[in-house]
């Protein structure tokens, strides 16, 4: 089976895998607002989201799932599901949404 990339914002509490890539275009092209006039996906880079590190989303408020708690090597990040929209993440196939986790009580 090959291995499923989306967008962190689509996934949900249990969902681990691996950043692919951080995007510059789209939906990366939103802006933080800061003088320097630096996109969200710079700030996500800059703060160690990379290629190649594992993430986990541990947390997401409900109702509604936004914002979620990502961990991402030793560091937890609260994140809106808009700035998280510019990271593609290679899902590992256990924790697709739907399977392989546990049920909430």
């Amino acid at each position: 089976m090959d291995p499923v990339v989306q967008s962190l914002a689509q996934l949900h509490k249990g969902s681990r895998g691996v950043v692919t890539a951080v995007s510059e275009t789209g939906e990366a092209g939103l802006m933080m607002g800061d003088v320097r006039g630096a996109s969200i996906a710079r700030r996500l880079l800059e703060i160690g989201f990379v290629p190649g590190e594992s993430i986990e989303v541990i947390g997401e408020v409900r109702p509604g799932g936004d914002p979620i708690a990502v961990r991402i090597g030793s560091t937890i990040f609260a994140l809106r599901r808009r700035e998280a929209q510019p990271v593609l993440v290679r899902v590992e196939p256990s924790s697709v949404t739907g399977t392989g986790g546990p049920e909430p009580p």
